[in-house]
Formats: C-alpha cells, structure tokens, sequence
C-alpha cells in the first residue's frame, strides 16, 4: 500500500485550505521568533557557557556485556568489565608501559591493552561450535546462550578488516573494544574462538570490485596484512585458538588482484607473507586455509570448483602453510548422510539441483561428498567453519507476516522442514567427529535472523533461514536439539 492517499477536491476546499494556511503560517512565524529571543537571551544570562552535543560526549565507550551464567575459568565474581576496563583518559596516556600479560605488539594507542582472562590452546579432542552475529546485541547473553545452554565449547567470528580500520592510522577503537569485550566473555565461559580476517579497507587496495558493496582481499601491499593479522594474532594471544586467513578466495567478490585470475597460487603467496610472523607471535595458533565455496562450477576469472582450487593450492606448496583446511558444507536439500552418486532422489523437492531427476548431482550438493573429497586432496585435518541448513518453515518478516518464499538463491530452503534442519545439524556433528579427521564443526548460525536488516525472503536475508531461532526469539527445534544432543 503506498504511502500518500490522493484526493482531488475541489476549488472552493482549496480556497478554505489556503486561507487556514496563511493564518497558520503567520502564526508559527511569530512563535518562532519569540522562542528564538528567549533562546538568545538564555544564552546571554547563563554566559555563554559552551554545552558538549550529546554526539561528542567524553564519556568512554563500554561495550555491553551482562553475565548471565558461571564462568567456568575464573571466579563468578568476576567479569569482563573487570577484567577490561573501558577506554579512559588515565588509560590512553599510560605511555609505553603493557599492562601485565599483555603483548605489547597488540597494542592499540587509546585503549587499554588487552591481557586473555584464562589463556589455552586448542584442544585436542573434537569441538562443538556455533556462530553468533558477535557485534550485535548483549555479547553477554548470547556467549551464554551459546556456551551454557547449547554446551558448546567453540565459536566463530568474522573480523571484517574494514569495520576495524576504515581509515588508514585511524582504527575504530569502538569495533576493537567490542572484539575485545566478546573474546573475554567468550573465554571466561569456556568458548574457543576462531576469527575470520577477511574484507580489507578500501584504503589498502588498487583494484575496484566487480560489483558495488562487494570487498574482496587481497590489500595490494601485503605487509599491511601482516600487520593486521599480527595485531590481531597478538592483543588475543591465548584468548583465539585459531585464525582463518580470509575467506572463499575461490569467489572473486572474495579475492580479487590486477591481474582479474583467480589462481589458488596466488592466494598460497600472500600465505607465505603473512603466516610467518603469526608463528612467531602465538606458536599454538591454529593457521586455517580459507574455506573455499563448494561452488560446482568453473567460470574463468569468476569462479573456481572447489575440488579444483584444492589441488592447485596443494600443487603451489600451501599445505606446509596450514594446520588445517577450511571447510564451508551449505546443506541445501541433501540429508547430510547422502553422496553425490549414489542416487538418492527427493521426489517431493521442488529444487531438483543435486538429484538425478531433472537436477545435475556434483559433489557440491553433498555434505559428506565434499568433505570426503577435500581429506582424499589435502590429507589435512579438517576445521568446518560453518555448516547448516536452511529452512523457511515458521520465520517471518520483520513485520511479523509469515514468509512464502525464500531469498534470491536459496529455493532449497523451501524444501526443509525445521524437524529436518534440526536432524540434520545433528547428524552433521555426528559424522564429523566419527571421521576422525575433523577438529571442529561450526554451526551456521545462531541468531542472524534478529540481528540483520533483511527478511528471510530478501536479497541478503540468506543467513536468517539457517538461524536456529526466529524473529521473535523462540527456539526452532534445531535449537533444542543441540541443547540435548549427547555429546
């Protein structure tokens, strides 16, 4: 329904209406004037004195973070505000001296330094893991969520390089705030923590994307990188078990460079500039190759197949580069258990993609065919950084009305049931600890669905039909199913 309601009326409402709008006019012009005299003369009785705009309070900023279970690491009386105090004036002018446990190549002039309230390295034995929209909302409440009720014991965040320095010397010390608040409340509640570093600044590239709004790596100067990962790898020393070195560098709205190739070799180059120092700084640190997108398809300069963009990067000598090969299983309409080409078939599925009848099966389709696949490539250990299916069943749009259909690109996610959502995710843990090869899966995701501005049924409203709950925060049955599942 438009907006604005069109009525023709006619000459003499229009007449009545002017006259009303003049003597309404004349009216407000003489309230204005009179409020401005008394504005000025306030002013003059009170000296002038300057008032500071809301907009640029001196107040430090302090991330939220509410404790709403035990904190297994430490004592319960402490918390992440205590164990990291707000930015401050006393804090920014401390000079060269780290505070205790801190590293000083972690440091960020402006705010305090950050010291890991209970510091480990990755554990050995197989990781249940989930991902939150971190920046957004109560970092306290949804760790909880995540740690206490789900019972996970790790999490993903991506750390969008941009949000973090839009400008060059200029870091947004409010995003690394946040960051910092998250990965101390995710600590103290037991999470493990992998960070994605993707997206770089604009400020550190030559080379425009292909489509607006896109921001793919890599920075033109790759030192900038290392310095970036190294301050990250640094300030969250003992805090983040794992880094993810970019991001499905197998898309080119992810890896873009002069020349318009998109070559597994190049991205395994701009490994061996930056992983090194990351050795050096946190030897535990768990180095991921960035997940590829099991895309299917092979479009030059566009797109590369997974399997493909795998066995360049062996052949280029990126193996010696990771501990561990990032896996992306995006579900669609498969049951997890199912390959490419034993020939199951859903004759109910309206989105024929992966099946035999009127589809095109490719291992992309399959959960287990694309892992399988990635370990015979690589011999690697595996570390899925995110996993799921969508469905639509029971979401809604921002304005509460139930969704018919799903967005651009996701019509499998019509198909899914939320009891098969919830199966499904299930099984998924299942099979990846019995591999035996697998550190981690990550489940994708928690919350999107409340913390994005799109619907479920929007161009960018993707990630809402795998959250685990709905817009008005009720548990799907892939929620309780976690929450229960034997571990």
């Amino acid at each position: 329904m438009s907006r604005y309601d069109y009525r023709s009326k006619t000459n003499d409402d229009r007449r009545r209406q002017l006259g009303v709008r003049v003597l309404a006019g004349s009216a407000a012009v003489v309230v204005l004037l009179i409020v401005v005299l008394a504005v000025f003369l306030i002013t003059r009785l009170a000296g002038g004195a300057a008032r500071t705009p809301a907009s640029q309070s001196t107040e430090p900023f302090q991330p939220i973070v509410t404790i709403f279970a035990p904190t297994p690491a430490l004592p319960t009386e402490q918390s992440p505000a205590q164990a990291m105090p707000p930015a401050s004036s006393e804090g920014a002018q401390m000079g060269d001296v780290p505070a205790a446990g801190a590293d000083p190549r972690g440091r960020i002039a402006g705010i305090p330094d950050f010291v890991c309230p209970s510091p480990r390295p990755a554990p050995n034995t197989f990781g249940y893991g989930i991902q939150s929209n971190w920046p957004v909302g109560d970092i306290g409440y949804w760790n909880s969520l995540m740690a206490e009720q789900l019972r996970m014991n790790w999490t993903r965040a991506k750390v969008n390089w941009y949000e973090f320095e839009p400008q060059r010397d200029a870091p947004n010390l409010q995003q690394f705030q946040l960051l910092d608040a998250f990965v101390a409340d995710a600590n103290q509640k037991g999470l493990n923590i992998v960070l994605t570093i993707t997206q770089p600044p604009e400020w550190t590239r030559r080379t425009p994307p292909r489509n607006p709004g896109q921001r793919p790596s890599p920075p033109e100067d790759y030192q900038e990188g290392v310095r970036f990962f190294s301050l990250i790898a640094a300030r969250y020393k003992g805090c983040v078990q794992a880094v993810e070195v970019l991001n499905e560098t197998n898309l080119d709205r992810e890896w873009l460079i002069a020349s318009g190739e998109l070559r597994a070799a190049d991205y395994v180059e701009f490994l061996r500039v930056v992983v090194p120092p990351l050795r050096q700084i946190d030897p535990g640190l768990v180095i991921i190759m960035a997940a590829p997108s099991p895309t299917g398809a092979n479009i030059p300069g566009a797109v590369q197949d997974d399997f493909d963009y795998l066995q360049d990067f062996v052949k280029a000598g990126g193996l010696d580069l990771v501990d561990c090969i990032g896996v992306h299983l995006n579900g669609y309409n498969m049951p997890p258990d199912k390959r490419w080409d034993e020939g199951y078939d859903d004759p109910t599925a309206r989105f024929r993609g992966p099946f035999p009848t009127g589809g095109n099966p490719h291992h992309s389709w399959s959960f287990i065919s694309t892992i399988e696949g990635y370990r015979r490539i690589t011999n690697k250990p595996m570390c899925v950084t995110e996993f799921g299916w969508a469905s639509t069943e029971n979401l809604t749009r921002k304005d509460g009305t139930p969704i018919t259909s799903a967005a651009p690109g996701f019509d499998f996610a019509l198909d899914n049931t939320e009891q098969e959502q919830a199966e499904w995710i299930a099984r998924g843990f299942q099979i990846l600890r019995n591999l035996g090869y697998v550190r981690f899966g990550i489940v994708f995701n928690l919350d999107f669905i409340q913390k994005i501005g799109q619907s479920p049924d929007e161009a960018g409203g993707d990630p809402a039909l795998y959250s685990i709950i709905r817009q008005d925060g009720s548990p799907r049955p892939a929620f309780e199913m976690l929450r229960d599942m034997p571990r």
